[in-house]
């Protein structure tokens, strides 16, 4: 009995090595392999959605990017057969570097925390140099973690937090302000559920 009591606390003892061994590993080989795969865009709507939205299918998708040490920044742009209803989404996810200021970080400090929205960074959000300077951000309810629309004298976009990725989507076309951000928030919600 003794001899049995003996072999299964060596087994015990092997196992709980092994465990602290392989978790030893796998934290080591986690940081060997870098940063996530950048997510493709152009998988995240489908031409259908896309038609549902501005009534015309996808004629063509072009895919760019740029990974960075801070942010990986994927970007499609989904052309329709009029190209000015043609829709761009925009992911961005942390970084390849350790240490630097995470997705969420930037995110607070560009719009402010759920808490605090009155201290973000008014009208220095966007991609381009119209959507600096135009509205402040607008807070929207019901997508994502937290959603903010940034309109411009030309439309806008939304921009959309969930986990450690953000999206951006801007709808071009005719439409007024309130449409374009109806648009936006309905792709955002199909996007979302792929992402």
């Amino acid at each position: 009995m003794a001899a049995r009591t003996c072999a299964y606390a060596g087994f015990v003892s092997l196992i709980c090595s092994l465990t602290i061994a392989l978790t030893g590993c796998s934290k080591s080989r986690n940081r060997l392999e870098g940063p996530a795969r950048p997510v493709d865009p152009c998988v995240l709507l489908t031409s259908d959605e896309i038609k549902s939205v501005q009534g015309e299918a996808v004629q063509s998708t072009k895919a760019g990017g740029n990974v960075g040490a801070e942010f990986i920044v994927s970007q499609c742009y989904f052309t329709t057969a009029t190209p000015v209803n043609s829709v761009v989404l925009t992911v961005t996810q942390n970084g390849t570097a350790n240490g630097g200021p995470s997705l969420r970080e930037f995110w607070k400090q560009t719009f402010g925390g759920k808490d605090d929205s009155e201290e973000r960074h008014e009208g220095k959000v966007g991609n381009n140099e119209e959507e600096r300077e135009g509205q402040k951000p607008e807070r929207i309810d019901g997508v994502g973690e937290e959603a903010f629309w940034v309109g411009n004298r030309v439309g806008g976009a939304l921009y959309v937090l969930k986990g450690n990725s953000h999206l951006r989507i801007s709808v071009g076309g005719k439409d007024d302000q309130p449409t374009k951000l109806k648009k936006s928030k309905a792709l955002a919600e199909m996007a979302l559920k792929r992402l």
